[in-house]
């Protein structure tokens, strides 16, 4: 179930506004048949890559700024999937040919203000961590001070706060209606709309997920990322004249410049990824904002795939650092690789 499906406006399309209307209402109806089984899968998965990424980064080896702030985004997506997960199972499994007991109901009114504060605070995280990322490198000497454990976990308690605020005004643009069907009462969720209040709440939140939450940080992360990319050039240029240049002191310093650009590129690929995503649901909504018969036509018979491409990104990371992260790499590798039966970590510890 898309999120923002459940802030739509609830106009009727009065025509066709892209001439695709029908081909997605098809597209909609076939991808529906599998969509629970897709975001089951992508959720136990997101759980256990996110677990494994918080366990190993909190490891007194790992520990450093960017750890800190990935550790952050791995635990705010831990924490959306297994939320999302049970949301899953109940409304497509156990009352999906039933009627909703009020039960479900609430459960589905916190489902949808978590998650939004949950997605919130990973987009924040990952515009952290490109900025931490810029700053470091740009100015070493003074990013002991700038990106420092404590700032970052300032950065974290921040963001958590912002984010919590933000989805109040959520919980407010719902309430709470029922119908009979067969003496059975049947609970949903309905806008709380008809009086100016409500509709101002219904427009604040609309143009909050726009602006905050989807437009303005991709908007970051694409500057950034164009940086941090430039950073690396330049970085691969110093590389070719310290190898020209060979002494005890440059081998130190192409090892650390190495590192240091193995840790940005890997930045890097998590940004990009959140942009690719980010962005063109963010425009999606823009659209939305613009003329409501968006939601309508293309939003909502969408909004499955969209949910699971987003599921598909909160799990990715582990990928990621795997491929990415030889120090993170090595770490996972000498925790869970065995020896006479026993993993080495393991061992160490008993």
């Amino acid at each position: 179930m898309s999120i923002v499906t459940n802030m739509s406006s609830g106009n009727e399309t009065e025509n066709n506004l892209f001439g695709i209307q029908k081909e997605l209402e098809l597209f909609s109806a076939k991808y529906r048949l599998v969509h629970a089984y897709i975001s089951v899968v992508l959720s136990v998965l997101g759980i256990m890559g996110n677990g494994l990424n918080i366990f190993i980064l909190t490891r007194k080896n790992m520990i450093s700024t960017t750890n800190i702030l990935l550790t952050a985004l791995s635990v705010s997506d831990v924490l959306k999937l297994l939320v999302h997960l049970p949301n899953i199972v109940l409304n497509y499994y156990i009352f999906a040919n039933q009627p909703n007991p009020l039960g479900n109901l609430r459960y589905l009114m916190f489902y949808v203000i978590v998650v939004i504060a949950f997605h919130s605070a990973s987009i924040w995280l990952t515009v952290s961590l490109a900025l931490f990322r810029y700053i470091a490198i740009k100015l070493p000497l003074k990013a002991a001070t700038y990106c420092s454990q404590y700032r970052a976990k300032l950065t974290i308690f921040i963001v958590s706060l912002a984010v919590a605020g933000l989805s109040i005004p959520i919980s407010l643009s719902y309430s709470y209606s029922c119908s009979y069907v067969n003496n059975q009462t049947d609970w949903y969720l309905v806008m709380a709309n008809g009086t100016d209040k409500f509709n101002f709440v219904q427009s604040f939140n609309l143009w909050t997920m726009i602006l905050l939450i989807r437009l303005l940080p991709c908007v970051l992360l694409l500057v950034l990322s164009i940086l941090l990319i430039i950073e690396l050039q330049r970085f691969a240029k110093s590389r070719s004249k310290l190898r020209g240049q060979r002494s005890f002191e440059n081998d130190g310093n192409l090892q650390r410049q190495t590192e240091t650009n193995r840790t940005t590129g890997m930045l890097v690929v998590v940004v990009v990824l959140f942009i690719v995503i980010e962005m063109p649901h963010g425009i999606l909504l823009l659209l939305v904002a613009i003329n409501k018969n968006v939601m309508d036509q293309i939003y909502e018979s969408l909004g499955d795939l969209i949910d699971d491409i987003t599921l598909m990104n909160n799990g990715i990371n582990f990928v990621i650092y795997c491929t990415m992260s030889k120090k993170f790499r090595d770490t996972f590798m000498e925790m869970f690789s065995c020896s006479n039966g026993k993993s080495k970590y393991l061992h160490r510890n008993t």
